[in-house]
């Protein structure tokens, strides 16, 4: 695997940390374009911070800053990397899901990425900062994430694993879901349809998922047709 990390400055069109969304709603993404962009706030801030002390850990960096949360200290980052046996991982690493797909607009950075050729794996760990339960299992931004590592292997994972660490809900454990190829090549196909309609005029897609964090809900028809 390459050593060297990309630095991301800008924010694709379809990211894989909002595809939950508009993969049920593709109309969110011209909705959304139509809505002022808001700057990020508090928990935005304190999110970076914490991904900058996750990356430390993980290069052996163990030591933490008075200002850093000291829960972090005790988060077990090699718990997942010794259960798989990986060896070779690059942290906080640029992918492009969207050239798997014929895509300009869809890509991202992982937080974690592993690799075990001898056992064909690739592993995708995400740091969560939140005290709203992730769940790992399907888990779209992280499937985006392995669908964009691939062009980083120089072989054809069979096992592909999703590490979720989330200290304030689960403490210092990650949460993990193995799946396979199969399942990699079906989000593959789900994903490249979905992306293919958020560049259509179709008609908003609402639901609990979509709609929780989306920036359209003050301009969706969905959502004005029903306050009206």
């Amino acid at each position: 695997m390459p050593s060297a990390a990309d630095v991301v400055t800008a924010h694709a069109r379809l990211g894989p940390s909002s595809a939950h969304r508009w993969a049920r709603c593709p109309a969110s993404i011209r909705l959304s374009e139509q809505v002022p962009h808001r700057p990020a706030g508090p928990a935005a801030a304190a999110g970076t911070l914490l991904h900058a002390v996750f990356e430390r850990q993980m290069l052996g960096q163990s030591h933490l800053h008075e200002h850093e949360i000291e829960w972090l200290s005790e988060l077990d980052m090699g718990e997942a990397r010794a259960r798989y046996g990986i060896a070779e991982f690059l942290l906080e690493r640029r992918v492009d899901p969207g050239a798997v797909i014929g895509r300009t607009d869809f890509w991202g950075t992982a937080d974690l990425i592993g690799a075990n050729a001898d056992r064909r794996l690739l592993l995708v760990g995400d740091l969560k900062t939140g005290r709203g339960a992730v769940e790992v299992e399907g888990n779209d931004q992280m499937l985006a994430y392995a669908l964009g590592s691939l062009a980083l292997l120089n072989f054809v994972p069979q096992r592909i694993v999703l590490a979720v660490f989330q200290p304030p809900v689960l403490g210092d454990q990650p949460a993990l879901w193995e799946t396979d190829l199969e399942t990699l090549l079906s989000f593959k196909r789900f994903i490249s349809e979905r992306a293919a309609l958020t560049d259509g005029d179709h008609p908003p897609q609402p639901s609990d998922d979509a709609c929780q964090w989306c920036a359209a809900k003050s301009i969706c028809p969905a959502w004005v047709a029903g306050e009206s």
